[in-house]
């Protein structure tokens, strides 16, 4: 699966493409801050996700640098790297039809390889001790795991 997944930059022209994917495979919550209202998709939530992507990865002065994952050439879910000082920190939803077919291994090692060629010396991720699958994969990338309460911190040494 590793060689099919790509990752392409946020544009304007790909945002439509990335809520359908948050619409028809990811709750609100996996994708987005959360927004007053009922359970679901609502047009307040569609909104709200396109006004998030556009004041942070598509402002005139981005905030982070956010990817569409795209497998055979349609979106899967999206990753980004917001910078802390010489560390970036990683983020990662995967639509749920995708999950279990080693995408999150493969985005996690292409985002490691963006921040390290961007002169960042680690990388931080942040799960919750139930994602058992990103645990392992970030432990299996080589990064430091440290678990409070319910939350885990991961750091990743970037350097060569």
């Amino acid at each position: 699966m590793r060689s099919e997944v790509r990752m392409a930059r946020l544009t304007e022209s790909l945002l439509p493409e990335l809520l359908a994917c948050a619409v028809a495979d990811a709750d609100p919550l996996e994708v987005m801050p959360p927004v007053p209202g009922p359970d679901g998709w609502t047009t307040e939530r569609h909104q709200a996700f396109l006004s998030f992507h556009r004041s942070r990865a598509l402002a005139p002065e981005p905030v982070e640098d956010t990817y569409v994952i795209l497998l055979a050439g349609r979106a899967a879910g999206a990753a980004r790297l917001y910078p802390l000082d010489d560390a970036v920190e990683a983020g990662i939803w995967i639509g749920r039809s995708h999950r279990g077919q080693g995408v999150g291994t493969a985005v996690l090692a292409q985002l490691a390889d963006l921040a390290r060629t961007r002169g960042a010396r680690r990388l931080y991720a942040s799960t919750t001790a139930g994602n058992a699958p990103m645990r392992r994969i970030l432990a299996d990338l080589g990064a430091t795991l440290t678990r409070d309460g319910d939350e885990v911190a991961a750091w990743l040494d970037l350097r060569p």
